[in-house]
Formats: C-alpha cells, structure tokens, sequence
C-alpha cells in the first residue's frame, strides 16, 4: 500500500502523532492548578461553582470543563486618606464626612483590615462577589455608614481628646464586626488614623484649655498659700506650746527648789533645837576672814583686831584694857 502524506512530505500517521502528543501535553497542564500561598482556588464548572475549594497546593480539575476563582485570604486593607493615589492599601478612597451630636463638622480618616475565610469564600462569592464587589459593597458601604452614624452619639470634645477617640473606635469596630459576620467575612481590626476639626474650633478648643490651666494654676496658688498659712499656724502654736511646756518646767523646778530650801531650813532648826551648841559652833565659823568685831562687856575696848582662824595659834587674840575714866 502507499503511504498517505502530506503536502510537505511528511506521513500522516506522524503528524497525527505529534498531534496527540501536543494535545496530551495540553490536557495535562490545564489539568493540573497550582494554587499559592494566601489565597484559594474555587472550582467553576460550565460557570457555576461546585463547592469544591483547592487550598495551596498543586491540584487536579477536569480540563476544558473546570476553570477555577482565585480568591485571596491574606488580610486585605480598606483606608480613607486625602490622597488614595499614595495610599499603599489593597482598596483606597476618600475621607467621611460626618457630624458630632453638638453640631461640629468632622473628617474622619480611617483603616479597615479584613480576610474572606477559606471556608466561608465560596458562600461569599456566591452572596456578595469577589474580593472587589466584596470590598465595595460590603467593606466600603457599612464603614462609611457606621463611621457617620457612630459621630453623632460623641460629642466634639470626646472625639478631640484621645480616650474619646479609643471609645468611638470600639463602638465602630463592634458594630462593623456584627456586619460582617452576616457576610462571613472576618473583621481583623477598625483603626481610627485621624479625626479633623475646623480651624475655629481647634482655637476655641485651645483658648478653653488654657483658661483652664489657669484655673489650675490659681487653684494650685490658692491650695499653696492656704497650705503654708496652716504651716504658719502650726509653727506658732508648736512654739507657744514649746514656751508653755518651758515655763511649766521652770515653775516646777523653782517649785522644787523651794521645797528643798524649806525641807533645809526645817531640818537645820530641828537640829539646832535638839543641839543649842550649834549656833556657837555656827557663829564661829561665820567669824572666818573677818578681822575687826565689836564685844560689848565691862573693861573691854567694843572695837578690836580680830586675827585670822588660820593663825590663831601663832597670833593669839589680844584685849585691850579699857583706860581708867574712858568708861565713865
């Protein structure tokens, strides 16, 4: 028999070979998916999805017939900011406008970090869409809705200090979280970047604050004299204390001293009653270092030398004899 060729030559037996061999290689690669870190692959046949989810990894699907959605699961960022063109989040856009209960115009600036569960993509691509529609119908819309809606329970100076600001952030953050739980989607935080006022209102704002330092301060001043007056007082009364507590103690002791004074002169004329010979023996003794004395009696001069005690016995004392006629 002959062979059947080609126009070029070639037997159609090989082309066929080569064919199948191309289309083989064909099927095998659309039939293996290889699926990467921080993301999923939900299987799509004839555009419907089948439920069946491919974690990473490299996986096995129908060729020609299954086609796969790839759905990222790493955390993913929302955030408002004056210029999204520079913002490095997944999904930018621009800041909210809201109101404070008192009336006060605000911008709010603000973060929303959030993942689609593995075991939740499917029910979400299903209900809501991909990570896009997810991001612009649920992320963006209840944000900016609860952002708004959050400012006008706080009033303008909650939101300008910082711990009315960490109060408004957790009511936004629990309120977003319940939102998306309804979706399955995972909230993973709610951060408040910034909250701006209008320039009238900051100055207001500082004019009060240093009204009220100054209040302080006077306060301060006022709580300072107050406390070195009771200082004062306390001083003065300690030291009228310390002058009673002195003069007391004088009294006592000139009270003691009076009291041995009179238990001396007591004890001395009990013992000059019971011993008569101790005023001799006393007048005796009061006569040392004088040395003149007068001795009233008959012939005897009143006025006389008297010599030391301590040289009594080398200088005996002498009487001069009255001169006749002198007495009379």
């Amino acid at each position: 028999m002959r062979r059947q060729t080609t126009r070029l030559g070639v037997p159609i037996t090989i082309v066929g070979v080569v064919a199948a061999l191309v289309l083989g290689f064909i099927v095998v690669v659309l039939s293996y998916t290889p699926v990467d870190a921080g993301t999923v692959a939900l299987v799509k046949r004839f555009g419907g999805l089948t439920g069946e989810v491919f974690e990473p990894g490299l996986h096995w699907r129908t060729p020609f017939v299954d086609q796969v959605e790839v759905i990222r699961t790493v955390v993913q960022s929302y955030e408002t900011s004056d210029s999204p063109e520079t913002s490095g989040a997944d999904y930018r856009d621009y800041p909210v406008n809201a109101q404070t209960i008192d009336g006060q115009q605000i911008i709010i600036k603000y973060t929303v970090l959030f993942r689609i569960p593995p075991d939740h993509a499917v029910n979400i691509v299903q209900n809501v869409g991909v990570p896009r529609e997810v991001t612009e119908n649920i992320v963006k819309a209840h944000s900016r809705n609860l952002t708004r809606l959050s400012a006008q329970s706080h009033t303008a100076e909650d939101l300008y200090s910082g711990e009315g600001i960490f109060a408004y952030e957790d009511n936004v953050r629990d309120e977003l979280a319940k939102v998306f739980e309804r979706y399955g989607i995972f909230l993973d935080d709610f951060l408040v970047r910034k909250i701006e006022f209008d320039e009238e209102y900051i100055n207001a704002i500082e004019q009060q604050q240093i009204a009220q330092e100054a209040i302080e301060t006077a306060r301060y001043q006022a709580d300072a004299a107050e406390y070195e007056k009771q200082s004062q007082i306390r001083l003065a009364e300690a030291g009228a204390e310390g002058i009673k507590l002195q003069a007391a103690a004088e009294a006592e002791r000139m009270r003691l001293l009076a009291d041995a004074e009179a238990y001396s002169i007591e004890a001395r004329g009990a013992a000059l009653k019971e011993h008569p010979e101790l005023v001799q023996w006393e007048f005796v003794r009061n006569l040392e270092g004088i040395q003149w004395g007068i001795l009233p009696g008959d012939g005897i001069t009143p006025l006389m030398p008297l010599p030391s005690f301590e040289n009594q016995e080398e200088s005996p004392v002498s009487v001069i004899p009255e001169t006749p006629g002198e007495g009379e």
